[in-house]
């Protein structure tokens, strides 16, 4: 994950609560009409303040301002374009309409618990970073085993790789509240992981370069189960707690191909599935849009370490031979079915599926995809 998408993130969730707290900020807003024959405006709201002009009975004014029984006017532009600010007290004036904001006050008690039915649905997405394990090892190996051989044969190469620890994360919660802090809830996330690793190649009398490609992917779909805690700052502000245990289903898939040619090269396609029980716990910033709306920026970490991944592995061989004068080709397929395992070969791990488990290697376990990291997400949670 790189640093930058870090800060762009952090960047619009910082201005949109900016925008929240602006919205928050009105002022007092009156329409005010004189009703002494005469009212004094004075310079400053009090009676012993110079008089800087006089209002007629009936006169409208507006005010945006009231502090203590004093209403701040603007009186003018008069026919000299001269225009007056000042206060009028409140018994000189009826009001006849008033709308009042009220200036955010960032200590003030939590506002009145909605309750409602009782259910929340939360909706949430962003980026999801993990430590994938013998999944990225495994295919790595492979194709720096292809890439190194390459090289060997006197290839000029240029090799362009990622890791694969990063994808994005779309997730959703049902919670019910016991209490106006305590909630239980349910809830499934989707996790989309890949990388395009490419080999250039070029030289030994190739017309054009050509390419390698490889290309892991992984799907995950944690369904989450939790207690969920809240604890109010003042009113627009809270911070929430959660976790539980989790089951994590989860899909791979790997190939690594090319459209060259070449009598050494093996294409290999994998896919296997898997499950396993782990554990997540999320803490996140909550802001009050409204009594049913709230805006929530979290992070969730996680513990989940998936293995005995089972699946299907298709190998495709080009098998050169002659046919009198002509030299023929033909791709030979073979499949197997079985478990993920990761090797090491010589200083290439890599990974296979076999029905039986293998033998004869210094290192051979059943490949482990770690997904234990973390998550940033933003979202909305909806009251109902």
């Amino acid at each position: 994950m790189r640093i930058h998408n870090h800060s762009k993130f952090l960047l619009v969730m910082f201005f949109f609560l900016a925008i929240l707290v602006t919205l928050n900020a009105g002022a007092s807003e009156s329409k005010l009409k004189i009703s002494v024959e005469k009212a004094d405006v004075h310079r400053e709201p009090n009676a012993e303040s110079p008089i800087v002009s006089t209002a007629l009975k009936g006169t409208i004014l507006d005010s945006y301002e009231k502090i203590g029984d004093w209403f701040r006017v603007i009186i003018g532009p008069d026919e000299k374009g001269f225009t007056v600010i000042g206060y009028i007290h409140s018994s000189d004036v009826q009001v006849l309409k008033e709308k009042i904001s009220k200036e955010p006050d960032f200590w003030e008690v939590e506002p009145e618990f909605f309750r409602g039915i009782g259910l929340s649905v939360k909706l949430s997405g962003g980026l999801s970073y993990f430590g994938s394990g013998d999944i990225d090892r495994g295919t790595r190996g492979l194709f720096d085993s292809k890439a190194d051989s390459l090289s060997t044969a006197g290839y000029l190469i240029d090799e362009r790789t990622d890791p694969l620890h990063t994808g994005i994360e779309i997730s959703g919660d049902i919670i019910y509240s016991i209490k106006p802090r305590i909630g239980i809830g349910l809830g499934i996330d989707y996790i989309y992981a890949t990388v395009k690793n490419l080999l250039i190649v070029m030289g030994k009398e190739l017309p054009t370069e050509q390419q390698i490609s490889s290309s892991p992917k992984i799907n995950a779909v944690p369904i989450r189960l939790g207690v969920f805690f809240k604890f109010p700052l003042h009113r627009l502000f809270s911070i929430s707690v959660s976790g539980g245990p989790s089951l994590y289903l989860t899909e791979y898939s790997y190939a690594l191909d090319t459209s060259w040619e070449w009598e050494d090269f093996t294409s290999i396609f994998q896919e296997a599935k898997a499950k396993s029980f782990g554990f997540h716990g999320e803490i996140g910033l909550e802001v009050n849009m409204s009594r049913r709306a709230v805006f929530i920026i979290e992070g969730q970490g996680r513990y989940a370490k998936v293995s005995n991944f089972e699946g299907e592995e298709k190998i495709k061989e080009l098998v050169f031979h002659e046919e009198g004068k002509y030299i023929g080709y033909d791709y030979v397929v073979t499949k197997e079915k079985g478990k993920l395992y990761y090797m090491e070969y010589e200083q290439y791990p890599y990974l296979a599926i076999r029905k039986e488990e293998p033998s004869g290697f210094k290192n051979m376990r059943k490949a482990t995809f770690d997904l234990s990291g973390i998550s940033l997400r933003a979202g909305l949670i909806i009251k109902f």
